[in-house]
């Protein structure tokens, strides 16, 4: 499973507090010692080194900003203590619904370091307590098979009443999974009941007749509780003092509801949580706690947006004034459009997707029928009888009916189109072929739209589908209520589910709504006309296909010649040369010139670790570390030296083995291109070709205006009309009407605001370029991407740049050579910069200006 680049900075993150942590508690260890030694009396927050690590994070400005009452702001940190004394590390990352918290647990576990050890993993309800365990007991998914390289195959996967000894503990990474009950997250003072009264933990514990032992070890661990108050009958051989023993290490996936609703809940959890004594506690939360939680990382949703991560925009339908037959009827509509979409990707692409509609109804309990509610027999029997959908295709999930029980809804042999549910699936239940939403509950929709629409907002594949606008989009139909209300209503549940910054789009159909929808078409005269762009292909057998990443270039590295490069120099001068040189090639981030002495060894997990998710096999991205750093040793740096800029060493280590990754890519597509393995021109299979669409939808706001040429004439040469100011930012506007008033030209037309043309390259993602063109005199087609000034010399430009030229060079070669199956038009593909894109535009038209 490839993480995203969000992910992979969320855990950059957390590296940083981790080595922070570390050193923070090393200082303090080392002044208690002196300060004990000489008879000082200790200050009181010397022990606190979370605290420490905390502010030093947060005066180098490595903490985000959370926005409360208002206004943005670094929030103080939060310290705990575990009933042990000993203070405890808390941190949380904060991700949206989708964004992968459970994916970003199991890694986290590697930053940790724990290939042995105690995990106690706490999730809120059932369907996520069963989501998750299925997912850790199966050795083909990818959470396991993390699990199982940061163990080196040693899991102990663990429910609350199966035991262990201190030897599973010692050669195991033991994970227990725990579900709180509801009553337990109403009553978080209850909580530690589930840990009592369980005995069976003897290897943790002397022998119950040696009350000498148990003397002891009630001496050493305070804490622990034993048979009498007065700490007489030795020490309990419980759960609960086994774990104050190990200091397991806590997870809490969505985090906010086992705190629950008021302060009193949240203090009495974090209490409870406190007497478990944690070595340190893991929260992964959409929406944390503030004054709870410490946040570490903020992710907002145009972040699953820009990764493809989710599906939008979100078009709602509301029918007010209706029946609940009628919305349902209009969903199956979308539905069966949304199928036919999916047909036409299956034969393009060979891609699989199987929309599916969830249904939201007010009643499902068997007894429940007949009292003037919406409920699931009702909805399944109108949609078999009325609106003819087989009965196979139907199912319902409820506390009572669980028909999803063993059903893969990803597999092509799954018939499953509908899905009828009340609260069963609000949370902990992921499916990305989930599209459309119905919602028949008249009563509380605001409610069932804040715990429901994530549901229908995965990303098949995590990835968007070319060609394919519907499948893209997420609809909701609302029964019985007004659309402003419904708009309300779901941006309200985006917040909540931590989806922020998607307020623009959500778009309402229908009376009240603050924008509607337009169709945007081809101009009378361009109404007929076939447009195809050409993609990038990579040959297969005796077919060829669209380029995949992976599969064609990853694959094709010899990655026995990975190399990081020549040791590097740690005086601080050159080390700030070396970060100023990473932060200029990058164009973002800001790399740590911190150097930590954390007492510990020189370790190649470490650096290691920093490259799972660029190097595919871990012995290869251990091949590359270990030559990295025995470069350095022979240079005579120290392990010493190496340890204490070890956050540096791994950032250039991170940074060095990508670009060389990214240096043999090119060299293999550049050598496939070569053996014509790898082509770029128009097919006569419409499989291949990118056609434009001859129409598009957009949302415009009632006051919405139309992008107009010099002295407010209209638009007369775009490709479609009418087009919208909205859709342009300035430089891309400027550039839009001096396209406008070329002679030059036939046509125009913006595509990246669509998405919809994109190009494969010799790195991950796609580039997507701006505006495409057609010349009068031969028809040559113009492929032109826009960039401000102030992005020349950014890495990625630079990339985009050369994949341009490398194209334009490999289409212009099989004009050449004639091997295109039809009469192509000329190409160019261009990099426009704002400060110089007039004069090269100039030189692009100037015969026939």
């Amino acid at each position: 499973m490839q993480l995203k680049n969000y992910q992979q900075d969320t855990l950059e993150k957390l590296d940083r507090w981790l080595d922070a942590i570390k050193a923070a508690r090393l200082k303090s260890e080392r002044a208690t010692a002196a300060l004990l030694k000489e008879e000082i009396d200790l200050p009181q927050d010397l022990k606190n080194y979370p605290r420490t690590a905390w502010q030093d994070l947060k005066k180098q400005g490595l903490l985000p900003r959370i926005k409360k009452d208002g206004d943005k702001e670094t929030p103080d940190h939060i310290s705990r203590t575990a009933t042990s004394g000993a203070p405890i590390p808390h941190v949380c990352l904060k991700v949206p619904t989708g964004g992968g918290k459970t994916l970003l647990g199991v890694v986290a576990l590697e930053r940790i370091n724990l290939d042995t050890g105690f995990v106690l993993w706490i999730v809120p309800t059932k369907a996520i307590y069963d989501q998750t365990i299925v997912a850790f007991k199966n050795r083909e998914h990818p959470y396991r098979q993390y699990l199982e390289r940061i163990s080196g195959g040693r899991v102990k996967l663990l429910q609350k009443d199966e035991r262990f000894t201190r030897q599973d503990v010692k050669n195991y990474l033991c994970i227990m999974m725990l579900m709180l009950p509801s009553a337990n997250r109403q009553k978080n003072k209850n909580f530690l009941k589930i840990f009592r009264d369980s005995g069976g933990y003897t290897s943790f514990f002397p022998e119950q007749d040696d009350a000498n032992a148990n003397n002891e070890l009630a001496q050493q661990h305070p804490d622990l509780e034993t048979h009498t108050k007065e700490g007489g009958g030795g020490v309990k051989q419980s759960l609960i003092n086994a774990l104050k023993l190990i200091r397991p290490t806590v997870i809490l996936d969505e985090a906010h509801k086992a705190y629950g609703k008021n302060d009193e809940n949240n203090k009495e959890f974090v209490k409870s949580v406190n007497r478990l004594n944690p070595r340190l506690v893991l929260e992964l939360s959409a929406t944390p706690k503030f004054g709870i939680s410490n946040i570490l990382v903020n992710i907002s949703g145009t972040k699953l947006q820009d990764e493809e991560m989710i599906k939008l925009p979100i078009i709602i339908h509301s029918f007010d004034n209706s029946d609940w037959q009628n919305t349902l009827a209009a969903t199956q509509q979308k539905l069966n459009k949304l199928e036919a979409e999916s047909r036409k990707l299956k034969a393009r692409e060979n891609r699989y997707v199987r929309p599916i509609a969830l249904v939201r109804v007010e009643r499902t309990g068997s007894a429940q029928r007949g009292q003037g509610r919406i409920h699931s027999d009702d909805v399944r029997e109108y949609l078999i009888r009325s609106l003819s959908v087989p009965e196979n295709q139907i199912r319902i999930q409820s506390s009572e009916q669980k028909e999803l029980a063993g059903e893969d809804l990803l597999s092509e042999l799954s018939p499953v189109r509908w899905i009828i549910t009340k609260d069963a699936l609000k949370e902990g239940w992921d499916c990305a072929f989930a599209y459309v939403l119905a919602l028949l509950d008249n009563t509380t929709a605001t409610t069932a739209m804040t715990q429901m629409v994530g549901r229908v907002m995965r990303q098949p594949q995590a990835r968007r589908i070319a060609n394919s606008e519907a499948l893209n989009r997420c609809a909701i139909y609302c029964y019985n209520q007004k659309v402003g209300d419904a708009i309300k209503g779901i941006k309200a549940g985006l917040e909540k589910e931590g989806l922020t910054g998607l307020g623009n789009e959500i778009h309402g159909v229908g009376n009240g709504a603050a924008s509607q929808p337009v169709t945007i078409s081809r101009r009378k005269q361009y109404k007929k006309l076939k447009i195809f762009l050409p993609r990038v292909l990579h040959k297969d057998k005796n077919k060829w296909r669209e380029l995949d990443y992976e599969r064609d270039i990853l694959s094709a590295i010899d990655w026995n010649k990975i190399d990081a490069g020549a040791a590097i120099s740690l005086d601080d001068k050159d080390i700030m040369q070396e970060i100023t040189t990473m932060v200029d090639l990058q164009g973002e981030g800001v790399l740590s010139e911190e150097k930590l002495d954390t007492g510990e060894d020189i370790t190649l997990e470490y650096f290691a670790r920093r490259l799972i998710d660029i190097v595919p096999n871990p012995w290869q991205a251990a091949r590359a570390t270990e030559r990295f750093l025995q470069q350095h040793r022979r240079k005579k740096h120290s392990d010493a030296k190496l340890l204490s800029n070890r956050i540096y060493l791994a950032e250039v280590l991170r940074h060095r083995v990508q670009s060389d990754i990214d240096a043999k890519a090119e060299t293999v597509f550049h050598d496939k291109v070569g053996r014509n393995e790898i082509r770029f021109h128009l097919e006569t299979d419409e499989r291949l070709d990118y056609e434009l669409n001859k129409s598009f939808e957009v949302f415009v706001s009632s006051n919405a205006r139309s992008l107009q040429g010099e002295h407010g004439n209209p638009i007369q040469q775009s490709l479609f009309a009418p087009i919208y100011e909205s859709d342009f930012n300035t430089l891309e506007q400027n550039f839009a009407l001096y396209l406008e008033t070329s002679k030059a030209l036939h046509w125009w037309h913006r595509i990246a605001a669509r998405q919809e043309y994109s190009l494969q390259g010799w790195r991950r993602h796609r580039v997507y370029p701006d505006f495409v063109a057609c010349k009068k005199d031969d028809g040559t087609l113009l492929i032109l991407e826009t960039k401000g000034a102030h992005l020349k010399a950014n890495e990625d430009t630079e990339y985009k740049k050369k994949l341009l030229e490398t194209l334009e060079d490999a289409y212009a070669t099989a004009l050449d050579r004639g091997t295109m199956e039809v009469r192509e038009p000329p190409a160019q593909f261009r990099m426009m910069f704002e400060d110089t894109w007039q004069e090269k535009m100039t030189e692009l038209v100037a015969d026939n200006q």
